[in-house]
């Protein structure tokens, strides 16, 4: 008689599970597991040898996530840690509930999360000011004695090497292992999802070669976020002769970018790029810190901010209002950032939302600048320019859709109206206004154990994935032995109507044929991820319910 094969058994260990919080029937909990790094890895602090999670469910629900009814597993988009998916994850699970589901929904940390600095939003968190983080990363503040070092130049974490592609997928992999050890149970369960580039990687998760079986094999079904899901965009492994040429091209220059980061020949992160950089998105943590722990004083984060080229180069491409001002620092008469008065969640908003933000990437619907006059915005176009026809869908990937202003009195004191509170405000309206300030705040205040934005997201990450794109099948891509695996699963796409991700993504590589396709209107791309629990029109984030709906079509 044949015997069934074993089981695969997971290398993970020692799970550990921290309750974070308990509101509106949901637990958030933080789940990590040993699951060391290759012996022959750099020096490395001892939490990057643990992986982990926020884990979503009904407090009232099943403890163990084997009863649960279907379990969403979430990559993040580019560097965004676990807490970035906090939004749609309740607020998944919450639907589900009011449909007569009990679902978990996880939102993965990659396990460069391990190297976030924490300490100082962890410090400022417990004292309730927000300027003890600051003055700890930017002014040498101690901490208990103890004074920051300085923030990592990409030459001094080569520990980065081992996180790559091919570590976020097989971290994926031993964590749904352990947490549902029977091959049939996880088919069964797992709905497995990604926001931006997140999508991606979820896209070759799907064709990666795990114990024999295509990572698909894991997943009852597959879900995109204003992303796609797929790891050969262009089919080109459906041509043998392509398949070859693009392996033998890509290949072996794909060997030299990774040559390239192990001999510190290309850097590792995004390093002090403005707008990408490392102090970039430490800067945007702190501001929304601020707005989280004092929302409406009159904000003293940028004076305790040194002027150099990283910071000013950040403020002036979020904030500049024309290219004089940009290319000046404001000199030209129109003033920086700095030169004006705001609350605190008047300056958050003046950095991510949709109407102020330079770029559309990391823009949301939070509302409306207020307490002073505005200007229109013409850097790095008007928004305007997006009903060109033709051109104008392919222009948002710049600034996005929306009108954009700037404010112009320099005495105002400048506050912010939340997103349900537009009405009436000339360059917006309520049905384009979708995120609360006040939880996208706490969301960035979060220190340990899980940041809002990675403080050194892995560049290698994303020269795999090109490589990948490329037609790479051999070094660390000879494991993708299947390709198109996704499309044989129920799939679900939902694309932001704000975003610039669909007119580019939607025209050039189109959706599996038989995909269950949303459109969510006024959604800008991070607020797929990031919107309020109820929303202007009164109904549920419309990103939540339509996903839970989709899971509750799967039986």
């Amino acid at each position: 008689m044949a015997t069934a094969e074993p089981e695969p058994v997971s290398a993970a260990s020692d799970r550990q599970e921290q309750v974070l919080s308990t509101r509106d029937g949901i637990t958030t909990s933080y789940v990590s597991f040993a699951l060391p790094l290759p012996a022959n890895a750099p020096a490395h602090p001892a939490s990057c040898d643990r992986v982990g999670m926020l884990r979503y469910r009904p407090a009232d629900g099943p403890a163990d996530a084997r009863d649960a009814e279907h379990v969403v597993i979430q990559q993040q988009g580019l560097h965004g840690g676990a807490v970035n998916s906090d939004s749609v994850a309740f607020n998944t699970v919450h639907s589900a509930l009011a449909q007569g589901q009990r679902i978990e929904y996880w939102a993965l940390a990659r396990r460069s999360t391990c190297l976030d600095e924490t300490r100082g939003f962890d410090y400022a968190l417990e004292t309730g000011n927000y300027l003890d983080a600051v003055d700890y990363y930017f002014n040498g503040m101690p901490i208990d004695g103890e004074r920051f070092a300085g923030f990592k130049a990409p030459a001094d974490l080569p520990v980065l090497d081992f996180m790559g592609l091919d570590r976020v997928v097989r971290d994926q992999y031993e964590v749904m292992l352990h947490e549902i050890p029977e091959h049939a149970e996880r088919q069964r369960k797992f709905v497995c999802t990604g926001i931006s580039l997140g999508g991606l990687v979820t896209g070759f998760f799907s064709d990666w070669d795990f114990d024999g079986r295509p990572g698909a094999d894991q997943c009852v079904a597959f879900a995109a976020q204003d992303s796609m899901i797929s790891s050969d965009p262009v089919a080109i492994q459906n041509t043998p002769f392509l398949h070859d040429l693009t392996n033998a091209i890509v290949g072996p220059l794909d060997s030299v970018l990774q040559n390239g980061f192990r001999l510190n020949a290309l850097p590792r992160t995004f390093g002090s790029m403005p707008g990408l950089g490392t102090r970039a998105f430490v800067l945007l943590r702190l501001a929304g810190l601020a707005a989280h722990l004092d929302p409406d004083g009159e904000s003293q984060l940028l004076a305790h901010l040194p002027r150099d080229l990283d910071i000013d180069g950040t403020l002036g491409t979020l904030g500049a209002p024309t290219w004089a001002a940009w290319v000046t620092n404001g000199a030209d008469g129109s003033g920086s950032l700095r030169d004006y008065r705001f609350t605190n969640t008047a300056l958050l908003g003046v950095l991510i939302d949709n109407n102020s933000s330079n770029f559309s990437l990391f823009q949301q619907g939070v509302g409306a600048l207020a307490g002073g006059p505005v200007q229109d915005k013409s850097f790095p176009n008007p928004g305007e320019l997006t009903q060109l026809p033709l051109l104008g869908n392919f222009l948002r990937i710049t600034a996005g859709p929306q009108r954009r202003v700037a404010p112009t009195d320099r005495t105002a004191l400048y506050t912010w109206r939340n997103y349900d509170d537009v009405t009436g405000i000339p360059y917006t309206s309520p049905n384009h206004e979708v995120a609360d300030i006040r939880d996208v705040a706490r969301q960035l205040a979060s220190g340990g154990p899980s940041a809002y934005w990675e403080t050194y997201f892995p560049l290698r990450l994303v020269t795999d994935i090109a490589a990948g794109f490329g037609g790479a099948r051999s070094g660390d891509r000879a494991v993708l032995r299947y390709h198109g695996m996704s499309r044989l699963k129920p799939n679900f796409v939902a694309w932001a109507g704000d975003s610039p991700v669909p007119p580019a993504t939607g025209t050039f590589f189109p959706t599996p044929a038989l995909a269950h396709v949303v459109t969510l209107p006024g959604y800008n791309h991070i607020d797929t991820i990031g919107a309020a629990r109820t929303q202007n029109d009164g109904q549920p984030d419309h990103s939540g319910w339509q996903l839970a709906l989709f899971i509750r079509s799967l039986g």
